[in-house]
């Protein structure tokens, strides 16, 4: 700014100057590096007052580079300035809530961001800002300036952000699974049944289609319209027939349950499909089928598929022959040489195929019940104690961070550190909670996962139970040098209050 009419330049500028110039000072002395252009910027604002003039130019910069200085080595030191703002912040909170302050506090607060404003700071002014700051303080106890700042209203919003979206994932993770799952029990029920109910029906259609065979051979050696008839139209044949077409229905269920399985393992478990068929050709085999939850047991030849061999599943010609019954059964029709009437043993062959298919489909639905027992095992056991542990944890966290919100209570740093410690806590209480699920169940209905969710929700609860088990399994050695009668009248009460230390 250029002098005019005789005037000198700006006062403020001139104290502006003298302030920025304290600040480069306290920088120096507390080793804050203010870079060159900056530095220089200052040096030529104080060098064109001294002159008499400064272009709106220099002006410009030296302000620029005043904030700058001003940010890096506040007046007077950087704790004192910090405490003026938490003060500040919590003169604040008190008003907008009607916590009443004494007057003398807050007059004191005003002096001391007086002088801060004038570079005045003195020995006179810091011991009444703090004396008086420790009272406020104590008046609006428990809140304190780092829970009614900018930052800690910023920070609660940025963690309730971030445990909502965890929340939600886990819950989405665990509806997966807990869907997976009980289509997995679904089927593997049905497997069960099928195999329960169709092994009794494999050994007695076997023995009956056994003694049809032979009547049927019997009857072909003399045949006449009315033997044949009569053994086509017999009870056993009957009761073959009634057998045949449940044992086929079952035979197809499996089958089905079968389709489920590999349709499961497509859905779920892509990743070890996909890097099985990643390594395909670097292994020389399909290795894909051997990470998956469920692969065939019998290797296929498709150029030579039948109905009765280990490829009937290559075509649907052959699926279909090797699933469905071929009707009329024990129909009357002609010899081979086709001479003479006979009842043809198509029938009895194909109740002989179908025992054959079902050893095999039988063998592949008990490899894929067994596997996907062995994945819902893992998963109950291991897995969704980690995952409602956690969720349980989310839960308590995002009920603290409400109340903490609405009273002003969010301390950025300690309340970060708290909560990764309490879902950590809480992992590692989902992985052990399966040792301890039936002492904590002793008398209950609960099942594991529901202890893991609550156990998850108050882990300190649990670490406190681990307390008391330790107490109890482990005594001290004080407990032991005891008189075996005072220790017996005690005992009770030793394993119920445990040496811990106080909660939070």
């Amino acid at each position: 700014m250029n002098a005019s009419n005789g005037e000198n330049p700006s006062l403020n500028l001139r104290d502006d100057i003298a302030r920025c110039e304290i600040c480069i000072s306290l920088a120096a002395r507390a080793g804050v590096r203010i870079p060159e252009d900056i530095l220089r910027a200052a040096k030529n604002a104080r060098a064109d007052l001294e002159r008499g003039e400064i272009s709106p130019e220099r002006e410009s910069a030296f302000y620029h580079a005043m904030a700058y200085i001003v940010a890096k080595a506040p007046y007077p030191t950087e704790k004192v300035a910090d405490d003026l703002k938490r003060c500040s912040e919590v003169v604040s909170h008190a008003g907008l809530n009607g916590k009443k302050l004494a007057e003398s506090d807050v007059d004191a607060l005003a002096a001391a961001r007086l002088a801060q404003r004038d570079f005045a700071w003195s020995p006179t002014v810091e011991a009444p800002f703090y004396d008086a700051m420790s009272r406020i303080t104590e008046a609006v106890a428990p809140v304190v300036g780092e829970t009614v700042g900018a930052e800690a209203r910023k920070g609660a919003r940025k963690a309730i952000r971030n445990y909502s979206f965890s929340a939600a994932a886990l819950t989405l993770l665990v509806l997966a699974l807990s869907c997976l799952l009980f289509a997995i029990k679904e089927i593997s029920d049905d497997i069960k049944v099928g195999i329960q109910s169709n092994d009794p029906i494999a050994l007695m259609m076997h023995n009956q289609m056994q003694a049809y065979d032979a009547a049927i051979r019997k009857a072909n050696e003399n045949p006449t319209h009315d033997a044949l008839a009569q053994v086509q139209n017999s009870p056993e044949a009957d009761a073959i027939k009634e057998t045949l077409q449940k044992f086929a229905t079952n035979n197809r269920q499996l089958y089905s349950d079968i389709q489920r399985t590999e349709t499961i393992s497509r859905l779920f478990f892509w990743v070890p499909n996909a890097l099985g068929q990643r390594f395909y050709g670097f292994f020389g085999k399909d290795w894909g089928d051997d990470l998956g939850i469920v692969r065939k047991q019998y290797a296929k030849n498709c150029s030579k598929a039948d109905a009765g061999g280990a490829d009937w599943e290559c075509s649907t010609d052959s699926l279909r022959a090797a699933l469905e019954i071929d009707v009329p059964l024990f129909n009357i029709g002609l010899s081979p040489d086709k001479k003479r009437t006979v009842i043809p043993e198509d029938t009895v062959n194909q109740g002989f195929q179908k025992i054959a298919v079902y050893q095999q489909i039988r063998a592949t639905a008990k490899y894929a019940q067994d596997n996907i027992l062995t994945f819902v095992g893992m998963t109950t056991g291991f897995v969704l104690p980690i995952l409602y542990a956690w969720l349980g944890a989310n839960a308590a966290i995002l009920r603290k961070l409400r109340d903490d919100t609405a009273a002003c209570l969010f301390h950025p740093e300690y309340s970060k550190v708290a909560n990764r410690s309490h879902v950590i806590t809480a992992v590692i209480v989902g992985i052990s909670i399966g040792l301890f699920s039936d002492i904590v169940q002793e008398g209950k209905t609960l099942s594991p996962l529901a202890i893991a969710f609550i156990a998850g929700y108050a882990s300190d609860r649990f670490f406190q139970f681990l307390d008391r088990l330790v107490a109890t399994l482990f005594p001290s050695d004080s407990s032991r040098g005891q008189p075996l009668a005072e220790h017996e009248d005690q005992s009770q009460p030793r394993v119920e209050v445990s040496r811990q230390p106080a909660q939070s």
